[in-house]
């Protein structure tokens, strides 16, 4: 009798031990797979960064100037360019479950990050569908009204994405602890 009950014994912990390495490989593989898609994002965001912090000082100049309608007429704008960042190793650790392998200070981490990383493309896409449904303005008003309107926009835009950074950064800190 003990030697079957022994026998079960160490078939449960052989296939719970088989279960676990599973589980710790599949927990690696998703870790990497985050910290490139943080990467990746950061890049992204870094990079369209300082694209807005030009056309934001390029609509301050515009603002300023003693002729608006001729300054405005005179730049070439190349598009707002809203920044584009992805989540979708943060959802597949979600829809498998893996992110429960992680510890709960990471996973609120994320949450945060990924909830402000929403935030910021809904208000790039609500950004971008007011500016394509406006009109193009042809008086000097309505050219000092759209840049004052693209200044706040793209000053919040700017914002978001240096608190993109800084959470981007704490989490790659914290995955690479």
């Amino acid at each position: 009798m003990i030697p079957i009950i022994f026998g079960v014994y160490l078939g449960f912990a052989l296939n719970n031990f088989g279960e676990q390495q599973k589980t710790n490989q599949q927990k690696a593989t998703y870790e990497q797979m985050l910290k490139n898609e943080i990467q990746d994002n950061l890049k992204q965001i870094e990079k369209v960064s300082v694209y807005h912090q030009k056309i934001t000082a390029d609509f301050a100049a515009i603002r300023k100037s003693k002729d608006i309608k001729t300054a405005f007429n005179n730049y070439s704008m190349t598009g707002l360019r809203p920044g584009m960042v992805n989540s979708s190793a943060y959802e597949t650790g979600i829809q498998t479950g893996i992110i429960q392998e992680f510890d709960l200070e990471i996973i609120q981490q994320l949450n945060k990050l990924y909830s402000f990383q929403e935030r910021y493309d809904n208000y790039n896409d609500q950004m971008m569908n007011s500016f394509l449904s406006g009109k193009f303005p042809e008086t000097e008003s309505e050219i000092k009204n759209m840049m004052i309107n693209l200044s706040m926009n793209m000053s919040d835009v700017e914002s978001f994405e240096r608190g993109l950074q800084k959470y981007y950064q704490l989490i790659l800190d914290k995955l690479n602890d």
